[in-house]
């Protein structure tokens, strides 16, 4: 993959290099950042390495100018593509040398604690008091905290509230039985459109939309002590055909659905052909920017409790982590402590599309509205993330066989009893032989 990485350079390194007209135009491989010279304590450059996320640019223009003003350290940033993000950690990871600060994937953060990537930020005097718990267990690993969550994207049950209105529905389905019966209901006013729909096979993210399916029915991914696959239990088979009966038995969501990518889902909802579906709320800007509705026209419920009768979603989250070969440790906890004030989180947030990590952020003017104060109240307590183990993109890889497998036979009419808990049976076993080589 085409490696995307830019340099962002801080407001004085663009000042004092004015006369040289390279030095506004810098881009090349991560990893190769600028040598440092001798600095006092108030004439330090940082550098900081994150994922290429929309948004993320504009933040530290905005925000490594004003933390210089405040603390005449400057921040010099580099973004990279997720395709090779991963092997250029590990290369600075191995070599001990590469940027000060940098942003952790949640899933590769227990392989990379075990190499001692990350300072723990306890002993920087950095704390995560007033940061969301879910988010704050995914920091703290193996006994240190390797960093600050600084945006987060649980989902929510996003509708068209108009739609629904129209369709004498009054209330969000408190469970997966009442969201068939409302489906019902619904395609009385809406007989070639559906209520409800989420992406399937040919999407990234099939397994997240299974796991939230495997805890509303009360199952689990893996063992009490994480060191057995379980997503193979009663619930687990239940949650799955659920998932495809979404799409061909109840007909709640179009058979389509079955096998669709995320921008296809996107597209569906944007032009009203389902009325809603589950997602983080950077999809509701998306939807309001593209189509015809506005953010009052929109509302956002928990998902639906499963058989177990609890409601549950799924949230991805990213840190900040600070490296141990790092000359600024001092400067480099100044840094995340001004990342971690509500305003600046609540602005990281917004800018990214995502949600503050700081529970006070939606104090803040930008999550003020009724979709954030729900989100805020009503989504975010059930909000939970894959388990921290080494190899998890592995064993994630099996379950998204297997669930692929489940809904494409579905949709195709090949699926027949005994074919769920085959395949996750498959996929238990596989997953199983990771683990145990970790």
């Amino acid at each position: 993959m085409e490696d995307t990485s830019k340099r962002i350079l801080s407001r004085r390194q663009l000042l004092a290099g004015a006369g040289a007209a390279t030095a506004t135009g810098l881009t090349g491989c991560l990893g190769q950042f600028t040598g440092t010279t001798s600095q006092t304590s108030e004439d330090v450059t940082l550098k900081a390495r994150h994922f290429a996320t929309s948004g993320v640019e504009k933040f530290y223009e905005k925000h490594a100018a004003k933390f210089e003003e405040e603390t005449g350290i400057s921040v010099e940033i580099e973004t990279m593509g997720w395709g090779n993000a991963k092997q250029k950690q590990l290369n600075s990871i191995t070599s001990r040398d590469g940027p000060d600060v940098e942003e952790i994937a949640s899933t590769w953060m227990p392989q990379q604690v075990q190499s001692d990537a990350w300072m723990d930020l306890n002993e920087l005097d950095v704390s995560l008091d007033g940061v969301y718990d879910q988010p704050t267990n995914v920091a703290q690993h193996d006994g240190i905290t390797a960093g600050f969550p600084w945006f987060w994207g649980p989902r929510g049950h996003l509708v068209h509230q108009g739609m629904l209105d129209e369709a004498g529905i009054s209330e969000q389905p408190s469970s997966w039985d009442q969201l068939v019966e409302q489906s019902k209901q619904f395609k009385e006013s809406f007989p070639d459109k559906h209520l409800f729909g989420l992406p399937g096979a040919n999407n990234w993210a099939v397994t997240q939309y299974y796991a939230m399916f495997v805890w509303q029915a009360g199952g689990k991914l893996l063992s009490g002590d994480k060191s057995e696959a379980v997503f193979n239990s009663e619930e687990a088979v239940e949650a799955l055909n659920f998932y495809k009966d979404l799409a061909t038995k109840h007909e709640v969501a179009p058979k389509a659905s079955a096998e669709w990518d995320g921008p296809a889902r996107d597209s569906a909802f944007i032009n009203k052909r389902i009325a809603g579906t589950w997602s983080s709320l950077n999809t509701v800007d998306k939807v309001v920017s593209e189509g015809d509705a506005t953010r009052d026209s929109m509302a956002v419920y928990k998902p639906p409790a499963g058989p177990n009768g609890q409601s549950a979603t799924f949230y991805g989250v990213n840190l900040v982590g600070i490296h141990p070969w790092t000359d600024y440790p001092d400067e480099a906890a100044k840094w995340l402590k001004y990342l971690m004030k509500p305003a600046v989180n609540a602005d990281i947030a917004s800018m990214t599309g995502f949600l503050p990590t700081i529970k006070s952020g939606f104090d803040q003017e930008q999550f003020s509205g009724p979709l954030y104060q729900t989100f805020a109240d009503e989504v975010l307590p059930g909000a939970k993330t894959f388990p921290q183990v080494i190899g998890w993109g592995e064993v994630e890889g099996t379950i998204k066989n297997a669930v692929t497998d489940v809904l494409t036979k579905g949709v195709s009419g090949d699926w027949s009893e005994g074919d769920t808990q085959a395949a996750l049976d498959k996929a238990v076993q596989q997953a199983n032989n990771v683990l145990s080589e970790n």
